[in-house]
């Protein structure tokens, strides 16, 4: 777009007042002051001369492949509109120009600046006119729009969807799938028309880091108490689940439990990429159908990595959904030592229900046999919740921890409480444990 303009003689920017969306979008006079442009028309008039100059098909742009050679290719693109359209900026003006072409042409476009700030974990999209952003456990903090239109917000949502090595179409209106952003290992959750109105995303940020065990105690998601129940749990011959409600801290607190587990043979089962083991174990992440990649399901990974006869399998995550992929894990009479992430909700009673629906559903007809199995791979029980504080913000605890344990008088274990929420951390109850951990 331009504007024409014979009042200003200026090529330095100036502020319109009446920006949409509480943005005053800059201005830029050709030399001959006979057209204004906006900082939006300039960045538009140098990507769709970079699209001509350079399509998918160019050589050139295969193999520019690094950042500095693709930004030679953009600098030079915007010296040909600049000169062609008689404007002058100054380098800061340009530099931002080139930034903002480099970032709607090989990065995310207006994420790409909250994929660095590492202070964020959480993006929430609803089309190009709402985003939200969470610092670390926070409340959402709503961002308004980030986008200039929905074409952009589409072209950035493609582009996160594409290098996930996924695809979303009519037959797949909602995906799930995870990558690399950086150094930062992301899961992407995304829903589009006709399962929602608009398109929207939620993106879960982890830190170019993983905790560790220690780390989470110094931030007070558990105790120190805690910790080293959890450490003895992990380092057992025992089976046990972590259960939280999405972005509680399942993933994280499964990933600070790794380093723990007893060395040998141990098969990782994901939906998406997000766990950092310590040490190599096989991994068996679900995948979208993309280009010649075949689709491969969380259930279908399960199989693959029990062909392979692991002593141990991590599960990262189980759905109420997709209850038929653990069937093949309840029904091995001989099975391996199992560690399941689960998403469902913190409360003692409710969890107990859940999680022995889960069990009847994975196998249909199958009486109380898939029940007292899961009791059986499964006897700790660890929950994880995000706690609200008087400010407002929310913190990530671990809630409780749990045993089921065998009764003389019923086939039914009981679901005992080994530590419980307590003034703002999980402690230590009066009840013993069943099973010797050393």
């Amino acid at each position: 777009m331009t504007k024409h303009s014979d009042e200003h003689e200026s090529h330095l920017p100036h502020a319109r007042s009446d920006g949409d969306a509480g943005h005053s979008p800059y201005f830029y006079q050709a030399q001959s002051g006979s057209r204004l442009f906006s900082l939006a028309a300039l960045i538009e008039k140098v990507e769709a001369q970079f699209y001509l100059e350079y399509n998918n098909d160019s050589p050139i742009l295969r193999e520019a492949d690094t950042t500095s050679q693709r930004l030679q290719l953009i600098v030079g693109v915007a010296n040909y509109v600049l000169a062609v359209e008689s404007l002058v900026l100054e380098l800061d003006a340009k530099a931002e120009v080139v930034r903002r072409v480099y970032s709607n042409i090989f990065g995310y476009g207006a994420l790409d600046a909250l994929f660095l700030d590492e202070r964020i974990t959480t993006i929430s999209l609803e089309g190009a006119e709402k985003a939200a952003v969470r610092y670390g456990a926070s409340v959402l903090q709503s961002l308004g729009a980030i986008f200039d239109d929905h074409e952009q917000f589409k072209r950035a949502m493609t582009r996160l969807i594409n290098d996930a090595h996924a695809e979303l179409n009519e037959g797949t209106p909602v995906l799930e799938a995870g990558l690399m952003i950086g150094e930062r290992p992301a899961r992407i959750s995304i829903a589009a028309p006709p399962f929602t109105v608009a398109l929207s995303a939620d993106i879960r940020l982890h830190p170019k880091s993983a905790p560790t065990l220690d780390e989470l105690v110094a931030k007070t998601v558990l105790t120190p108490d805690a910790a080293e129940l959890l450490r003895a749990i992990a380092a057992s011959k025992y089976g046990f689940c972590i259960v939280g409600e999405p972005e509680s801290g399942k993933t994280t607190l499964l990933n600070a439990l790794l380093p723990y587990l007893p060395s040998g043979d141990t098969a990782i089962i994901e939906r998406a990429p997000e766990l950092r083991p310590p040490q190599p174990m096989k991994r068996f992440s679900a995948a979208w159908r993309w280009e010649d990649q075949a689709a491969v399901t969380f259930g279908e990974q399960v199989v693959n990595a029990l062909q392979d006869d692991p002593a141990c399998v991590v599960l990262d995550e189980i759905r109420s959904d997709e209850p038929g992929s653990i069937a093949p894990l309840l029904k091995l009479e001989t099975a391996p030592r199992q560690i399941w992430s689960i998403r469902g909700v913190p409360d003692a009673k409710r969890l107990q229900s859940a999680l022995g629906m889960l069990a009847r559903r994975a196998i249909p007809g199958g009486g109380e046999g898939a029940v007292h199995a899961l009791y059986e791979r499964l006897p700790f029980v660890i929950t994880v919740t995000r706690v609200a504080e008087r400010t407002g913000d929310g913190v990530l605890r671990v809630f409780s921890v749990a045993e089921w344990q065998s009764r003389v008088d019923t086939d039914y274990p009981d679901y005992v409480m080994l530590m419980q929420y307590a003034d703002g951390a999980a402690r230590r109850t009066q009840a013993d444990f069943a099973r010797w951990l050393i």
